[in-house]
C-alpha cells in the first residue's frame, strides 16, 4: 500500500472526519511521501529524535499521537525546518491521530490503559470538548498503593499517588487530563487515573475525596499507537515498530 491508501484506511478506522480536536492537531496525513509502505515507525511524539530513529530503522512512514503542527502557523526555519527537511529528504511520511486515538473504543489509549488495569463494566467517562473520551468502570478491590504500584510496574513509569484508601471504581483519561478529576469526584468514583497535572489538582482530589494517580503523560499514551500498529500488521502484513523515546513526564 502507498501512504494515500493507508491514510484513507486510517481515516475511516479512527473516524478522523467526525471527531473534533484542537485546530493545530491536524489529524490525519501530515506529510506525504512516495512509494510502498513496508515499515511504519510508531511513536507517541513527533520530534527530531523519533524522526531520526525512524529513518535509522528504515521506516517509510510514522504513525504518531502528537504530530508536528502543534505550534500552528510558523515559518519553515530552525528546528521546524530541520524536522520537515529530514523527513522529506528521507521520503518519510507522517500520519497523526490525537483525540481520535485517545477515544477509539478498541485501539485507543484509554482502552489500552483500561485493559492494563483490568477495568470492567466499562462506560464512557471524562467529558472533553463535548464528548467523553475516557472510561470508568470497576476493578477488583485493592489499596490505592497497590494500584499505583501495579501501574508503575506495567507502564515502566514513575507514578504519583495522591490520597489513600481502597479502590474499586475507577475513571481514567490518558495524557494531561487532570482537570477531569472533578468529574470523577462528582460521580463518586474511588480513584481517577491520568498522566499528569498541576499543583491545584492535589487539593481538588483531596477535597473531592477522590484518589488521584498521575502515571505519566507519555507512559499512559503508548498503548494506542502500539494497538494501531498491531492492527495494521495483522490487516496488511506491514512491519510496525514502536519507537520508544520517553520524556519521563
Amino acid at each position: 500500500m502507498d501512504i494515500l491508501q493507508l491514510s484513507h484506511y486510517l481515516d475511516n478506522l479512527l473516524d478522523i472526519p467526525s471527531i473534533s480536536d484542537s485546530p493545530n492537531a491536524l489529524n490525519g496525513l501530515q506529510v506525504q511521501n512516495t512509494g510502498e509502505i513496508k515499515k511504519i515507525g510508531l511513536a507517541v511524539d513527533l520530534c527530531q529524535a523519533t524522526i531520526d530513529l525512524a529513518i535509522e530503522k528504515n521506516c517509510q512512514m510514522m504513525f504518531v499521537h502528537h504530530g508536528i503542527f502543534w505550534g500552528g502557523l510558523q515559518p519553515l526555519r530552525d528546528s521546524f525546518y530541520e524536522k520537515i527537511s529530514s523527513m522529506i529528504s528521507a521520503n518519510l511520511g507522517l500520519y497523526s491521530a490525537h483525540i481520535p486515538l485517545d477515544l477509539h473504543p478498541v485501539l485507543g489509549n484509554n482502552r489500552a490503559l483500561a485493559d492494563l488495569i483490568g477495568l470492567e463494566n466499562l462506560e464512557p467517562f471524562g467529558e472533553y470538548g463535548g464528548i467523553k473520551i475516557g472510561f470508568k468502570g470497576t476493578i477488583n478491590k485493592k489499596s490505592a498503593e497497590a494500584l499505583a504500584q501495579e501501574l508503575a510496574e506495567k507502564l515502566g513509569s514513575s507514578v504519583k499517588l495522591i490520597g489513600e484508601g481502597e479502590v474499586e471504581s475507577v475513571g481514567l483519561v490518558t495524557g494531561g487530563a487532570a482537570d477531569i478529576v472533578g468529574q470523577a469526584s462528582s460521580e463518586g468514583l474511588n480513584a481517577y487515573i491520568t498522566g499528569e497535572g498541576a499543583n491545584h489538582h492535589y487539593h481538588e482530589a483531596i477535597e473531592g475525596n477522590c484518589i488521584l494517580i498521575f502515571a505519566g503523560h507519555y507512559a499512559t499514551e503508548t498503548g494506542g499507537v502500539k494497538a494501531v500498529g498491531d492492527h495494521l500488521a495483522q490487516k496488511f502484513g506491514i512491519t510496525c515498530e514502536f519507537i520508544d523515546y520517553p520524556t519521563g513526564l
